[in-house]
Formats: structure tokens, C-alpha cells, sequence
């Protein structure tokens, strides 16, 4: 199920803007990974599972 969805602008510090991200996402205990998809089409660009 999708739980949810965030624009992420990507900041000037790119890294930090994408730990912020996922570290949300992840904060939520039923999200096992999270798909990045381009804006425009929504092609997807890949998945990050939720560390163990």
C-alpha cells in the first residue's frame, strides 16, 4: 500500500536533504522502503529499504 508521498527539492547539500527525507519516511513503522520517481512522468529512479 502506498502510504504516502513528499516533494523533495533537492538542497544544496544534497545528501543531508535526502537523510532528512528518508529518515522521515522511515520514521513511520509500516513504510519497508520508499520509491524515488522523476517529478515530471513519474518514472521511477530506485528504492531504499528501510535500514536494519
Amino acid at each position: 500500500h502506498i502510504v504516502g508521498g513528499r516533494l523533495l527539492e533537492i538542497p544544496e547539500d544534497a545528501t543531508a536533504g535526502f537523510d532528512t527525507a528518508f529518515a522521515e519516511a522511515f520514521g513511520d513503522p509500516h513504510v519497508a522502503l520508499v520509491h524515488v520517481r522523476a517529478l515530471e512522468y513519474g518514472c521511477f529512479q530506485f528504492e531504499v529499504r528501510r535500514p536494519r
